[in-house]
């Protein structure tokens, strides 16, 4: 029997996991609008409400999803016994260490500093270096995934594909959005805007990532709806 779009999303979703969903995207809704406000000339600037600032109130809120995800992770590897979600928690720590200690910024940094080239599309040396520590780290994280997939369950397989799919999703926003934000330089309102995408985007996707993570350590293990399927079934539509 052909199951509707609507009923797949009905069928990946319980109802607790959905009244979470709401309130982080209430509270990134409400971020979203402050640092929108904090940039109009008839309110006081404050960099704590900037999306962008590490040290404002935004991003704080944003590490403390991803160490909520990795609590959730490595609550699944003890509810489920398998070792293999230990390779997400390893990729979602990256994510905490790297936004709370600008790892890829620092590094990237470190590594142009005594290199003197000129970077294409109008881009900065150092762009060139953070994508370069990016995908170093990156490759690194996939191998563990991989031989995380190659050993875990079917249910897992599925789990690591629906992750793979939202953290392409946050690649989006934070490296292809993010360079052209460098690149295109057309006055402050659009650097506003493509920063406003940039970090919005970012923040909405981590609240995606928080809502699945959280969602499969509510529902039972042999669920058979998947983000994955979800999509195949909208693209064949």
């Amino acid at each position: 029997m052909k199951i509707t779009t609507s009923e797949a999303i009905k069928n990946i979703n319980e109802h607790s996991a959905s009244l979470f969903f709401t309130l982080l995207l209430c509270a990134d809704f409400v971020f979203i609008v402050l640092h929108t406000m904090n940039h109009l000339p008839q309110f006081s600037h404050d960099d704590l409400y900037d999306l962008g600032n590490g040290s404002g109130y935004s991003e704080m809120f944003q590490y403390l999803q991803w160490l909520w995800i990795i609590i959730l992770l490595a609550y699944l590897a003890i509810l489920r016994r398998s070792f293999s979600y230990v390779a997400w928690v390893l990729v979602f720590a990256y994510f905490l260490c790297d936004d709370a200690f600008e790892i890829h910024e620092n590094v990237g940094q470190y590594i142009t500093s005594n290199i003197t080239l000129m970077p294409p599309f109008g881009l900065r040396l150092q762009d060139i270096g953070e994508l370069a520590v990016s995908a170093t780290v990156g490759m690194i994280l996939l191998i563990c995934v991989t031989w995380a997939y190659l050993q875990g369950s079917q249910a897992f397989k599925k789990i690591s594909q629906d992750l793979l799919l939202l953290i392409l999703a946050l690649i989006f926003f934070g490296v292809f959005v993010d360079m052209a934000h460098v690149a295109i330089q057309q006055g402050w309102k659009v650097d506003f805007i493509l920063g406003t995408i940039e970090d919005g985007g970012e923040m909405l996707v981590a609240s995606l990532i928080l809502w699945y993570v959280f969602l499969l350590s509510v529902r039972e293990e042999n669920a058979t709806a998947y983000l994955c399927d979800l999509v195949r079934g909208i693209m064949k539509n």
